[in-house]
């Protein structure tokens, strides 16, 4: 993998929870915002947009999942401010809206702590 990349990916995933735009990584990596995207989408098979934002939803996936954090408080540590984006971006990803994913979580865990034995 170009070490470009890898370094920008490991700076994503450190800072996953600060905006981050593909024109920041791009500087990050001393290269221009062109040869970039070129050069993530030959490595990653996806654009940085794409991946930003997988990488995200997966990170409000988790924080919905072991955090009593409302999906308020979640949207904000993820650097969102608008609402409806946010739920439409998680709904794209996993299907269900982030308070749909919670509730189903909490109806998953409870069915299995009640399940006889």
């Amino acid at each position: 993998m170009d070490r470009r990349i890898r370094v920008a990916l490991d700076h994503l995933h450190a800072n996953v929870c600060t905006r981050t735009s593909v024109g920041d990584l791009a500087r990050f990596v001393n290269i221009s915002r062109w040869r970039f995207c070129h050069l993530f989408k030959i490595e990653m098979s996806q654009s940085p947009s794409d991946y930003i934002g997988a990488l995200r939803m997966r990170e409000a996936q988790r924080m919905l999942s072991e955090t009593f954090l409302s999906v308020k408080e979640i949207r904000a540590k993820l650097g969102d401010v608008d609402r409806s984006h946010f739920s439409r971006e998680f709904k794209k990803f996993c299907g269900l809206t982030p308070t749909e994913f919670r509730k189903r979580l909490t109806d998953d865990k409870s069915a299995t702590h009640s399940a006889p034995k």
